[in-house]
């Protein structure tokens, strides 16, 4: 069982638009399109800086 896509609000307007719309029909604000969490967007040098990052953070932490 699939869901349907969801509709995108556009952050500007408020307006409703059709799921996969990158431009606002009304405002033409561009929409955002990559979700912040997803990690198939990040190449993998990007995702050893992040996990470097992730373990500087946490070896911080323990040394305080």
């Amino acid at each position: 069982m699939t869901q349907a896509p969801l509709p995108v609000i556009c952050p500007a307007c408020g307006v409703q638009l059709p799921a996969g719309t990158t431009v606002c029909t009304s405002c033409h604000t561009p929409l955002p399109t990559k979700k912040w969490y997803s990690l198939k967007g990040l190449n993998p040098a990007e995702i050893f800086l992040l996990i470097l990052g992730a373990l500087m953070l946490l070896i911080g932490l323990v040394a305080v």
